[in-house]
């Protein structure tokens, strides 16, 4: 069900958690159960934890008018502050999967940061595939579509080696980074 605008959680549980240090609160990330981001936030909000869910507007396909509806950037995430003890209640929430640990807590304030202040200038943005040099993926549409091949190197777009293994040789291809996906 698409929610008005209006009606969605909020995106910060408050301004300044991304910034602010809190005795015993450490950064946590929910993997939540098949979309309930939301949820989860509405959850967070009532139990007074703070979290901060980033959400994208995206538009709806529709033919008789234009809908918009704010989606997680990361589906199926969403990152909390809190303690042990908040940690365990989290549970009770139905939502959870599996609740991620955070070993580098600076690393992921500022990564959170910067997605802040991205969001905040109100550009399109689009989530991503994470991919790196020396992965197996599959271009997934176009003339070249089910090519697997293994990324050579990305610089705006992808160079991709695909491999004849009998007779051990190999050749590159370009190809833009929009029309590949992880295998």
């Amino acid at each position: 069900m698409t929610l008005p605008i209006e009606k969605n959680p909020k995106q910060l549980s408050s301004e300044n958690i991304l910034f602010e240090t809190v005795n015993d609160a450490i950064w946590w990330v929910a993997h939540t159960k098949s979309r309930r981001e939301k949820a989860l936030a509405d959850f967070f909000a009532e139990k007074h934890i703070g979290y901060y869910l980033p959400l994208i507007k995206m538009r709806q396909p529709s033919n008789r008018r234009e809908r918009y509806s704010l989606l997680p950037l990361f589906a199926g995430y969403i990152f909390f502050k809190g303690n042990l003890q908040d940690r365990h209640n989290v549970y009770a929430s139905n939502s959870i999967a599996y609740i991620l640990e955070v070993n580098d807590q600076e690393k992921l304030c500022q990564e959170l940061r910067q997605i802040y202040k991205v969001l905040a200038i109100n550009d399109p943005i689009y989530p991503y595939d994470f991919l790196s040099e020396g992965q197996l993926v599959r271009i997934k549409n176009g003339p070249l579509q089910g090519i697997e091949g293994i990324i050579d190197r990305k610089d705006g777009n992808y160079r991709i080696v695909l491999s004849v293994s009998t007779i051990a040789k190999s050749f590159a291809i370009h190809v833009d980074a929009d029309i590949v996906e992880l295998i």
